[in-house]
């Protein structure tokens, strides 16, 4: 049987607001997507930047069922893919077949629908590619989905039908829809099968022109494996490294999404060859990455080696994974983990996450943000923060409890039970709470310039918060529902439900009173304990005990009793009394349920018409919950304000590096002072501002003196800053900083084929092919891992090429190779800084590990010595060890031959050495001034060795 892929057309359908049952869901009209397998047809539109015709239908078949746009428009056409996997982990990739280009996403952790909707925006595809995660029978899945102010999201489980809320969002977006959406297997999205195809691109070939990196494909298992010819050979692993160089191969869900982009080129290639393109139709020639627009670019080699984000794994391994509250697991010692203490919402802890991944560069964002912390950080403001953030412990995420309230759900988790994790209880502390929060808005000093405060006082008076509370409070019975587990409606509402359960109140007495009836027909000599129960569903039942053989010990008179069930205990009767109780009372408690369902359905249908603005309302306190954790932790911390500008400027002083200030007694702060390279339209883009200021600092003294330490503390400063936090230092001066870049630590790992040096050399290369003008490069200590000469070569090469840029960058690089600048390897200039972390030293000192004190101050110039064996020593290193390693370094200073110095002779040659100097010390002792035949030359040489063979 063929398979015909589903195409969803970009035909904007009409959306109507209509009753489906006594539910009142909305649903999608008749005018709904279709499903061919045929092409479409695409207009040729005029211009590359006007909004494309949305694609049409046309079931004609074709060869190839998965082109949905003509040969003769292809050029002008953007295909993305987009994938999301690991609970809202959000790939994408993109080819532009105008530049022969393949971009890629990191992979955005904590992303979600909106995530998607902004790059598909930022990107304008023709085709969007994404895997059949669902069923996409929108008509008749899809039955949340509504129109409402332009745009309306489906109401169902959150992330795991992503794809119908693509095609849900594509439908009713009042945005032009210039793309068409093509669900492929979800096979095209594996990353292995995408890392293949990446390798086999022609970018790899290029590259090997110049050089060749062979392994073995099976490894050696003989001599007669020797022959080069027949050893098995392969440039994969090769090729790997020189893409690595390129991308950030680190990202599955984006690797990918570009298998899939491949995938579908490889198609077009096979089913519309080109007669004159030689097998060149729709290649790519360049690989590279790409970010979210207006959000910072950090890949996560950046996140780990500065401590932003560091989760940690559940020692047990049944307890590792995405849980309730993390994807990721519990957060380690990280920037992060110091503010999510203060977030106490769940909506609020996941805005602060994706706040972090993601750092603005919209300075009126970040000014906002910190306009926003600077209010609530006034003392005047201090009450009205404690009452929201008190009352901001009890709101839950109104998202979910939406979703369950329209799929006609009340209770909560299936894990807690009880009445304060159902949908009312949410409801009813959220609206509560709620009003506290906007009572405390209306306190608040100063808050007349906040954005989100003016924002959230709309939401909040739209939300009906009052009248919301008051429904569900009129109608629901607080306690009884704690106390039964369960929601029960309030005496009063309805007459027939008080009568059912008065009636239901009195069973007790009337069970008892017909039991006491039923156990004087029974024969005394028996002594039974009888009783009479109700069980909702089966009625009432007469229990009498069973005796030592498992028989019930009375069964009326005559057998006249009915037998229903035994227990392990117990046999259940009924007679004509318990089916007249039956026939008369009914299912007296079912009665009641279905009764009090009816009364919360038509609640529930209350409360969804302000689901819209209680959704909102929902959003807005999660978002003020992050930017006050923001606030908490600025006071917390001490943080100050940074003042953000639009030069490219680095200007700390007093700059403290977070997390390591928490684990030290005491810290040292220090100065930064960076300028970067700014273009100038008037200067054809060349650097105008960097020329009379350093744009590079290069670390260099002693080890264990705080470079790293002082690297990483600039760099946190300027991602702080860009979140919307204060930042810890005295003073800031910060302008816009697109991407962090960073060689400091390399993470190892057995299933990498490259040694540390390889993957030191992978992140600079990725490095120097993304940095920019507006870029803060740290690069620790690069070249170590090979030979001296060549670990000083490339230093000085990239440290060259990163000052010789026509607009300037700013970087921070540390070293130990002080012969760069002992033999001026690198010339100094304006760009370039000299600094050290400076040290006092004691040369008087017996104990070695006691000759150096660390000072941790940041001082201009630079240190000639790294004390390494005074390190060494502090460390434990054995005296002895230490006393010869000093010994060589002098010798080494000194300019000594070093083998000559370090010589050891056998004791052959010890022997040998010792005769000769025997022999030479008897010589100069003969005084040849005397005369006599005695004396003679050839006498004395005689005697000498004569005595020295004795």
């Amino acid at each position: 049987m063929p398979s015909f892929k589903r195409k969803w057309t970009s035909s904007r359908a009409p959306i109507t607001s209509h009753s489906s049952g006594p539910g009142g869901y909305r649903g999608l009209s008749s005018r709904a997507p279709s499903v061919s397998s045929g092409p479409s047809q695409t207009p040729v539109p005029s211009s590359a930047r006007q909004l494309r015709t949305p694609f049409s239908t046309n079931t004609k078949p074709e060869t190839d069922r998965s082109m949905g746009v003509t040969d003769d428009d292809f050029d002008d056409h953007v295909i993305a893919a987009v994938d999301m996997k690991d609970y809202s982990t959000v790939g994408c990739a993109y080819y532009s077949a105008v530049e022969e280009k393949m971009y890629l996403l990191g992979d955005s952790r904590s992303g979600g629908l909106d995530t998607m909707e902004t790059l598909l925006l930022q990107i304008k595809p023709t085709v969007v590619l994404v895997p059949p995660r669902v069923d996409l029978d929108v008509q008749n899945q899809n039955q949340n989905l509504a129109q409402e102010d332009g745009i309306q999201f489906l109401q169902s489980i959150a992330f795991l039908v992503y794809v119908s809320w693509l095609i849900a969002w594509a439908l009713v977006s009042s945005a032009y829809l210039p793309y068409q959406i093509d669900v492929r297997p979800t096979s095209e999205f594996s990353y292995s099968n995408a890392e293949s195809k990446l390798l086999a691109l022609k970018i790899s070939s290029n590259h090997e022109e110049h050089i060749r990196f062979l392994v073995p494909q099976d490894g050696l298992e003989g001599l007669e494996e020797v022959n080069p010819e027949e050893m098995g050979f392969t440039l994969q692993e090769g090729r790997l490294l020189h893409i690595s160089s390129s991308i950030d191969m680190e990202n599955p869900v984006t690797i990918g999404c570009a298998g899939a982009i491949l995938q579908y080129l490889q198609r077009r290639r096979s089913s519309a060859p080109s007669p004159l393109g030689g097998g060149n139709e729709y290649r790519v020639r360049v690989l590279q990455m790409f970010n979210i627009r207006d959000t910072m670019w950090m890949n996560n080699n950046t996140f780990t080696s500065l401590q932003i984000i560091q989760p940690e794994s559940h020692p047990n391994m049944f307890n590792q994974g995405p849980g309730k509250k993390s994807a990721s697991g519990k957060e380690g010692l990280s920037v992060y983990g110091l503010f999510r203490r203060f977030a106490y919402t769940p909506q609020g802890r996941a805005k602060l996450r994706q706040t972090f991944l993601r750092p603005s560069l919209d300075l009126d964002i970040i000014r906002k943000r910190h306009d926003f912390i600077g209010v609530f950080s006034r003392p005047d403001n201090l009450a009205a923060l404690d009452k929201m953030t008190k009352a901001l412990k009890h709101v839950k995420n109104l998202r979910l409890v939406m979703v369950n309230l329209c799929k006609g759900v009340s209770t909560g988790s299936g894990r807690i039970t009880g009445f304060k994790t159902t949908v009312w209880a949410s409801l009813l502390a959220f609206a509560f709470y709620s009003i506290d929060i906007q009572d405390a808005l209306q306190d608040v000093s100063g808050a007349e310039i906040l954005a989100l405060r003016t924002k959230a006082l709309r939401v909040f008076e739209a939300a009906q918060l009052y009248r919301v509370g008051r429904m569900i409070q009129e109608i629901v019975d607080i306690d009884n529902s704690e106390e039964q587990g369960r929601t029960v409606v309030k005496q009063g509402i309805d007459r027939e439900l008080d009568r059912i359960k008065d009636r239901y109140d009195g069973l007790n007495s009337l069970l008892k009173h017909v039991a006491l009836n039923i156990a004087a027909t029974i024969p005394e000599v028996l002594d039974l304990d009888v009783n009479v129960i109700y069980f909702p569903q089966l009625g009432f039942n007469i229990t009498i005990p069973l005796d030592d053989h498992g028989v019930a010990a009375y069964s009326g008179a005559d057998n006249e009793w009915e037998l229903m069930f035994i227990t392990e205990n117990r046999g259940y009767f009924k007679d004509y009394r318990m089916r007249e109780m039956d026939e008369k009372l009914g299912d007296i408690y079912g009665l009641i349920c279905e009764k009090e369902i009816e009364i919360v359905y038509d609640l529930a249908q209350r409360v969804l018409r302000y689901e819209n603005v209680l959704v909102d309302a929902s959003d807005v306190c999660g978002e003020m919950d992050s930017l006050l954790a923001l606030t908490q932790g600025a006071s917390f911390y001490k943080l100050t304000r940074p003042r953000m500008v639009h030069d490219n400027v680095i200007m700390i002083k007093g700059g403290r590096h977070l997390l390591q200030e928490m684990t030290v007694p005491s810290y040292v702060p220090n100065d930064t002072l960076l300028v970067g390279g700014s273009e100038d339209p008037d200067t054809n883009g060349l650097s105008t501002s960097s020329n009379d200021n350093p744009s590079m600092l290069v670390l260099t003294g002693p080890n264990y003196s705080g470079k790293s330490v002082y690297m990483k503390q600039v760099a946190l400063i300027v991602f702080l800053a860009q979140i919307g936090s204060f930042v810890p230092a005295d003073s800031a001066e910060l302008g816009i900083t697109d991407k962090i870049l960073t060689k400091i630590n390399t993470q190892e790992s057995v299933s990498k084929i490259q040694s540390t040096f390889m993957n030191d050399l992978q992140q600079i290369s990725l490095c120097l092919k993304e940095v920019t003008g507006r870029s803060l490069v740290i690069i620790d200590e690069f070249g170590k891992g090979t030979n001296e000469s060549d670990g000083i070569g490339l230093a000085c090469g990239i440290l060259e090429y990163l000052l010789n840029l026509e607009t300037a960058s700013k970087i921070i690089a540390a070293t130990h190779f002080h012969e760069i600048f002992e033999n001026d390897f690198l010339a100094l200039r304006p760009r370039l800084q000299l600094g050290h972390m400076e040290v006092q030293v004691d040369q008087e000192v017996q104990q070695v590990e006691d000759q150096v004190t660390y000072l941790y101050n940041f001082r201009l110039g630079r240190s000639n010595k790294s004390f390494g064996t005074i390190c060494a020593a502090i460390n434990g290193i054995d005296s002895a060890i230490v006393s010869r390693a000093n010994e060589i370094a002098c010798l080494l200073a000194r300019g000594e031959n070093i083998l000559a110095a370090c010589a050891v002779l056998s004791p052959k040659e010890v022997e040998e050495l010792e005769q000769a100097d025997s022999l030479a010390r008897r010589f100069l002792e003969i005084d040849f001034s005397e005369g006599g035949s005695d004396n003679s030359t050839k006498t004395v040489f005689e005697r000498l060795f004569e005595a020295s063979e004795q």
